[in-house]
């Protein structure tokens, strides 16, 4: 039986203490209780959702489909071979940490310092404290003191900025993605009841986009503001492995690129990390052999918001309002399922320069 200290009590963590079950694991968590602060849109597809529900039931809506939305304001609604789920991540928080309570010691208030050898310097409760281990893993976010303290690559990070609000959305069980009103990347508006949780992503002042995006639906939103949450997103998955100390989540970078979310890659690597720990070459092997496809896609896809102006991002769904059955075999979790109508798409779109763009971006 190993010795594993698992920093960071998010979801990451949390799995990752289940998952090692038959070990004795510490995990460590610096806040008071997990979930806190919600830095997350809480959109997941329902096959995710299916897997984490034996732990939460943390669901708050059912999501059909999307609404891709131009800069001009015209859009199409697509609604893919996968549906979604919106779930109350403080929720799923609290419960995974207390199903990780049952087979691992958890301590909060408790940061992570540094590590040398195979000892660890935690500060509990304002003590410090020295913890022996055999494995490391580091769970503990975008800017993971672990990944610093053993000298992991580091993944480029987004900023995000979202609020909480009453919303008059277009459907109630359709997600709202606004294109071409941040940089780099996209907003959204995830329905939730008559609310709705609004946020841009973008490489680079994050709230001024967002100012700007509630100006442009201000008609749909009423009453103030109930909830602002910021956060981080990394994009590029990372050299995760290193000896006995490994990162799983956010601070390896396991994150969607072209949508930001995680929790997808979180319950696939923690799901691995069970059936091969302690060989871990074998559980990076097998999840790079899973994942690894769809995130080199999902780069490209990224790649593409940057390259995209108003104009093509107009077209792209013009074309798309033509062609809607383009978008029934889609995944949200497995972009290169995009690769069996791609060729499709590649006909219909004649426009040389927007079509070089397209190609420029694929072939790389």
């Amino acid at each position: 039986m190993a010795k594993v200290l698992v920093v960071g009590g998010g979801p990451a963590g949390s799995l990752s203490a289940i998952a090692l079950k038959d070990h004795e694991v510490l995990m460590v968590e610096e806040h008071q209780s997990a979930g806190f602060p919600m830095q997350c849109a809480g959109l997941i597809s329902e096959e995710c959702y299916g897997r984490l529900k034996r732990y939460s039931d943390c669901k708050l809506n059912e999501i059909r489909g999307a609404f891709f939305i131009a800069p001009s304001g015209k859009f199409v609604e697509l609604e893919g071979k996968s549906k979604a789920v919106v779930i109350d991540r403080k929720i799923l928080d609290r419960d995974l940490l207390e199903k990780a309570s049952e087979f691992a010691e958890v301590w909060v208030k408790s940061k992570f310092m540094k590590a040398h050898g195979r000892r660890a310097e935690i500060m509990k409760m304002g003590e410090r404290t020295f913890v022996e281990f055999d494995y490391l893993v580091g769970a503990d976010g975008v800017y993971s003191r672990v990944a610093r303290c053993f000298g992991f690559e580091r993944p480029e990070v987004l900023s995000a900025v979202q609020v909480e609000c009453r919303y008059e959305a277009l459907s109630d069980d359709m997600v709202e993605l606004f294109f071409g009103c941040s940089d780099g990347f996209f907003a959204y508006a995830v329905p939730i009841d008559e609310y709705a949780r609004v946020g841009v992503v973008s490489k680079s002042n994050p709230l001024c986009y967002l100012k700007n995006l509630l100006r442009r639906i201000s008609d749909r939103i009423s009453g103030k503001i109930l909830e602002l949450n910021v956060g981080a997103i990394p994009i590029g998955l990372v050299e995760f492995v290193k000896e006995k100390v490994f990162l799983v989540g956010d601070s390896a970078g396991m994150v969607k690129p072209y949508t930001g979310g995680g929790l997808f890659y979180i319950t696939e690597a923690t799901e691995i990390l069970a059936k091969t720990f302690p060989n871990l070459e074998e559980f990076r092997n097998r999840f790079v052999e899973d994942i690894g496809r769809e995130i080199e896609f999902g780069m490209k896809i990224y790649r593409l918001y940057s390259k995209l102006d108003d104009e093509d991002y107009d077209f792209l769904i013009e074309l798309a309002r033509d062609n809607v059955e383009i978008a029934k075999d889609l995944h949200m979790d497995r972009p290169t399922t995009l690769l069996k109508v791609l060729p499709s798409l590649i006909k219909i779109v004649r426009r040389p320069k927007l079509l070089k763009k397209l190609l420029s971006v694929l072939a790389t």
